[in-house]
């Protein structure tokens, strides 16, 4: 067993349909050398708490086995860890898996033996850490920019703030996540997008506007339904901005985004 691992299984895997599976992925995980300690997720056990325990005892690699959902069960907390994290999914949703390079099953434990490690930037909604975005859609919200510009979707559409990338059912588009930068990404319902300085914009077309930034505020005089990663949020106002190199992950071949 290799103490500077440990594994954090979801609690769906308790299922008899996973038994296979994870005896599998355990057999490979000794071959390999990186056998460690298992802690499992249930509806009463605070992820932190197990998490900061194994750091305590000396864990330097945390590995979510499940799904995205996973991992948004410890991301609120684990950039905050002297930890580098590992993926493997077992199972639907694995959009940021897809992001990460890193394959769904068995294949997965591949890249943890060869250890590509890459230090990531992650994003931040209020005081919850995000990695690939954020998206509000059906808004009319306003996003303020670095306290130097903002853009209205005047006639509602969907502002999306992405770190590393977008996870869609049509394809995933990866962000760079290492450049000490957020994307946001607005496409509203109609042609319009107000804003006081056009000449701050990467780029415009009447159906998109790409800007980045390293803080901003998001308001809206109506509540706002989204998601950060999977996580639901809702509110009239959000503080986003940018952590630069604060998360260290091990993942597939090196990554480039889709400019």
């Amino acid at each position: 067993m290799n103490p500077a691992y440990a594994y954090i299984y979801d609690d769906f895997l308790v299922d008899s349909q996973y038994q296979d599976t994870l005896d599998a992925l355990e057999t490979r995980l000794a071959s390999l050398g990186l056998s460690g300690r298992i802690g499992r997720l249930t509806l009463f056990r605070n992820a932190k708490e197990l998490v900061e325990d194994f750091v305590r005892n000396g864990v330097k690699n945390v590995v979510v086995v499940g799904n995205d959902t996973t991992l948004d069960k410890v991301m609120w907390f684990l950039p905050e860890l002297p930890v580098t994290m590992g993926y493997i999914p077992l199972a639907e949703p694995s959009g940021i898996a897809r992001l990460l390079n890193i394959p769904t099953g068995l294949a997965a434990c591949d890249i943890l033996g060869a250890r590509l490690i890459e230090t990531l930037d992650v994003g931040k909604l209020n005081d919850r850490y995000f990695l690939s975005e954020v998206i509000f859609e059906n808004t009319t919200a306003s996003l303020f920019v670095d306290n130097t510009f903002h853009l209205t979707l005047m006639s509602g559409g969907t502002l999306e703030i992405r770190n590393l990338g977008r996870v869609a059912s049509l394809g995933d588009t990866l962000a760079d996540a290492q450049d000490g930068l957020l994307e946001a990404v607005i496409t509203p319902h109609g042609p319009h997008i107000k804003s006081r300085l056009w000449t701050k914009l990467k780029s415009f077309t009447s159906s998109q506007t790409k800007v980045t930034l390293k803080s901003g505020q998001i308001l809206s005089t109506q509540p706002m339904e989204g998601h950060a990663d999977r996580y639901a949020v809702s509110g009239f106002r959000f503080s986003v901005s940018i952590e630069p190199q604060k998360f260290r992950v091990i993942m597939g071949r090196r990554f480039k985004p889709v400019i």
